[in-house]
């Protein structure tokens, strides 16, 4: 039986063809240290770490936070999902503006 897929994967997979570059969602994130979030066991990427770029968390559908380094500097804790697609396009638009 396939997983439904969760409106927080949607959101990272959003993120991920926004800025052009794979996210891999991972289902058991807390699997290796135990059901709790702890320093050691969420430091692989997935599921908001985007390798070489930077992180996007969902917290809840009204806390997003934001801090990437790349392809430009973005940092910020957004109210909506929409909110953070809408600026991180913005942004990415007009990066690529100022490079042409």
């Amino acid at each position: 039986m396939d997983k439904e897929i969760s409106e927080v994967e949607l959101f990272y997979r959003d993120v991920s063809d926004l800025l052009g570059i794979p996210n891999s969602y991972r289902y058991d994130v807390y699997s290796v240290g135990g059901k709790y979030r702890t320093r050691w066991n969420n430091r692989k990427p997935g599921n908001g770490r985007f390798e070489g770029y930077g992180v996007i968390r969902f917290f809840s559908p009204t806390i997003i936070h934001v801090a990437i380094t790349r392809p430009v500097q973005l940092t910020g804790i957004y109210g909506s999902k929409e909110e953070v697609l809408a600026v991180l396009k913005k942004t990415l638009d007009e990066a690529k503006l100022a490079k042409l």
